[in-house]
């Protein structure tokens, strides 16, 4: 009742997903430049990962990100059941009498998306908000999950679920394909890293990131490349940490891990 005769855009995300995290500049960024003329931002937190539930996480994630506008925790999946929703993120833009006026799934159409609210706020038109849109590289590998429940891409052939085993990598995997090397504890949503843990992935992207939780380190080795080495410090929420950000690259991918540090899902730009 309370937002009859507004312009409300409804934001379906979770804050551990790139596409998602891209979103958001230009989501804040409308927020602060239309809340006066009318436009109302609610976003609908619904999580993939149980860490993602966590309301002092998410609250985390909102400052780390400038969202200043309400976000509703939809750890029951009721809102996301309500509206049909298959996918993060996806927008629903409402006009004054309640008509979803646009329906949005991923990242882009920026511009389109300001216009039709500058439209419904009957505003000047004026210059659109600008951000990095990251990257989208035709082709590129694949989201890749490491945990039990939707391991897809491992060469491995001994895989134990819910307990510690010890792996042997395969230091060269096909096109997409993940290696498990040294000890490692699989559980459904993610892997726990044990002695001598790595992992070895053969990727083609713009970049590539590891969502990790605990705490501790990741090294980065690149096809023995010492310009492209780098250790990734792990702590405080888990979250979405780069691995590579540069030009399109086909490689294989060698991490090792410390004991304990938790690896969950690769994503690619």
């Amino acid at each position: 009742e309370g937002l009859k005769g507004k312009v409300v855009l409804i934001d379906f995300w979770t804050y551990s997903c790139i596409n998602c995290q891209r979103t958001l500049p230009y989501i804040t960024q409308w927020d602060e430049k239309y809340r006066d003329k009318g436009l109302t931002i609610i976003g609908i937190h619904t999580p993939e990962f149980a860490f993602e539930k966590v309301r002092g996480n998410v609250i985390d994630a909102t400052e780390r990100y400038g969202v200043n506008y309400p976000v509703a925790l939809d750890n029951r999946y009721q809102t996301w059941r309500a509206w049909d929703q298959r996918f993060w993120p996806a927008h629903y833009l409402i006009d004054q009498t309640g008509t979803v006026r646009q329906v949005h799934y991923g990242e882009g159409s920026y511009e389109e998306t300001e216009r039709l609210i500058q439209i419904l706020l009957d505003t000047p038109p004026a210059a659109y908000v600008t951000a990095d849109p990251g990257n989208h590289t035709p082709n590129r590998t694949p989201e890749t999950y490491v945990g039990a429940s939707r391991l897809a891409y491992a060469t491995n052939t001994d895989l134990v679920v819910s307990k510690a085993h010890e792996y042997t990598l395969d230091t060269e995997p096909g096109r997409d394909q993940l290696s498990f090397g040294g000890t490692w504890t699989l559980k459904p949503e993610y892997a726990v890293a044990g002695p001598d843990a790595q992992l070895a992935l053969n990727f083609y992207a713009a970049d590539a990131h590891l969502v990790l939780g605990g705490t501790g380190t990741v090294d980065v080795a690149i096809d023995g490349r010492p310009d492209l080495a780098r250790t990734v410090e792990v702590s405080g929420t888990p979250d979405l940490y780069d691995l590579y950000v540069g030009d399109p690259l086909a490689a294989t991918m060698t991490l090792t891990f410390s004991e304990g540090v938790e690896a969950y899902a690769f994503t690619f730009g």
